[in-house]
């Protein structure tokens, strides 16, 4: 059925693997769970899929986009009239629009909130139980919670989860888009009519961009799988990035060419953290920098 899948890809040992008899399943305060997902990668597909299975996780698939070919609604995110509006490869506008079919969906339905993953994600053991801890412990208003992606800097503990590990405020947003959750709130500010300049992980790393109230779970809940390579084409990394952002360096947009050093940044931050947490957080990056450039 499949001819192209490998048993091999499946997980048959590791932390990764979750082994629970029965299943254990979403708490019902998760209502919606989808993960998005190519007509062409069936391997991935299977891989996503047993391991829905093995969590308890009932998922709906969104067939991803491939490359340009964007739906009619979402053409004035990427093209000015026939022309592409930014340099995003086409695996990134495809990665990106089908994160708005995401976030559409949500807002379509009128879910209150939503699950959505990648294909390419695999669960710790706490995954499932830990979910309904992390709705529990979310303040009024918020937009996206980060369950991947360990951050590299430093975060503002919210809540102490009970299964594990911390709910967090972050001085600079993790990359990647592997699994988080998002309110409909957050989906119709997400969804708001403006250019898509940036990959969709970079994006969501500006939340001041969109006013998304920002959460995470450290140590992350998700993780991205060894097992396939990207489907996101990458070119030459300081070329392709600075070319990708497409603007100058430096300029009105930012101090530094890179997005997410910019007064918007800065302010958004300074709000968001508190001036003591935003202290604390800045000694922390500046320790960390420091102790990097001295290679230790």
């Amino acid at each position: 059925m499949y001819p192209h899948t490998s048993i091999d890809l499946l997980p048959t040992a590791g932390p990764g693997l979750i082994k629970t008899e029965p299943a254990q399943l979403l708490p019902a305060s998760i209502t919606s769970a989808f993960y998005i997902n190519r007509d062409r990668d069936e391997a991935r597909r299977v891989f996503i899929e047993w391991y829905l299975r093995e969590a308890g996780v009932d998922a709906e698939r969104i067939p991803a986009v491939e490359g340009l070919a964007v739906p009619r609604s979402q053409v004035h995110f990427f093209y000015d009239d026939d022309t592409q509006s930014s340099r995003l490869n086409p695996g990134e506008v495809g990665c990106y629009a089908s994160h708005l079919m995401a976030a559409s969906i949500v807002v379509d339905r009128g879910l209150e909130h939503a699950l959505i993953l990648e294909d390419d994600a695999e669960f710790s053991p706490e995954f499932a139980q830990s979910l309904e801890n992390i709705l529990a412990s979310l303040p009024a208003g918020w937009d996206l919670v980060h369950l991947s992606g360990d951050p590299s800097h430093a975060t503002k503990p919210v809540a102490r989860l009970e299964k594990s590990g911390t709910l967090v405020r972050y001085s600079r947003v993790p990359s990647g888009t592997v699994a988080y959750l998002i309110s409909r709130t957050g989906a119709k500010k997400f969804l708001t009519s403006s250019k898509r300049f940036w990959p969709v992980d970079t994006d969501l790393r500006q939340p001041w961009r969109y006013g998304l109230q920002i959460y995470g779970v450290v140590p992350a809940l998700v993780y991205h799988t060894r097992r396939f390579p990207s489907t996101i084409a990458k070119g030459a990394k300081g070329e392709r990035s600075r070319l990708r952002r497409g603007l100058p360096k430096p300029s009105r947009h930012c101090w530094t060419g890179n997005p997410l050093h910019t007064p918007q940044a800065f302010y958004f931050n300074l709000r968001t953290l508190g001036p003591l947490w935003w202290a604390r957080c800045w000694m922390k990056n500046a320790h960390r920098r420091i102790m990097r450039l001295m290679g230790l």
